[in-house]
């Protein structure tokens, strides 16, 4: 992946994106049927943008949905490497609904923004920031050498647009 990428990022960008993540920094969380989840925190991956693109990425919510116990967002990461040339991930993120002993809901701004860093770091995770975390497989996969009459294949072809079908959700 990284020779794909060396025309547009310098050494030191590559290294930050796909460097692995200091142990200090994952933590891991009980998740459901009794496994447990290595993950990383937000401000992780905003630091990991900042030191390798520095002000040159975006982060846009693109949709989010409220439903009576979940939430979720699809936001969008975007990289520019010159004014005319980007690279762009989306990803949703979601969130349970807090709400307080009798039921109100307490901050459903907090749980938007908890769905955002969710979705933030699933993009971010797929150009290689912390990918090592959420891919531990990857390490275990053999790496398969694209010919560059390939590779220029595929950058060529936009990928298929699908939309999310929402008439499916539980909430």
């Amino acid at each position: 992946m990284a020779d794909l990428l060396t025309p547009q990022l310098n050494e030191a960008q590559i290294s930050i994106i796909t460097g692995k993540t200091p142990d200090k920094y994952v933590k891991t969380r009980p998740g459901r049927g009794g496994k447990s989840f290595s993950y990383v925190e937000v401000g992780y991956v905003i630091d990991q943008l900042n030191k390798a693109f520095g002000l040159a990425w975006s982060w846009d919510i693109e949709d989010q949905r409220l439903g009576k116990t979940q939430l979720w967002v699809k936001g969008k990461l975007t990289i520019w490497f010159s004014p005319t040339f980007s690279i762009s991930k989306s990803s949703f993120g979601g969130s349970a609904i807090k709400k307080d002993g009798v039921g109100n809901i307490i901050d459903v701004a907090d749980d938007l923004k908890a769905a955002s860093s969710d979705a933030l770091k699933k993009a971010a995770s797929m150009i290689g920031i912390a990918a090592d975390v959420y891919f531990p497989q990857m390490d275990r996969l053999e790496e398969k050498e694209v010919p560059a009459e390939e590779a220029k294949q595929v950058f060529s072809a936009p990928p298929p647009k699908e939309e999310p079908k929402t008439d499916d959700l539980p909430f």
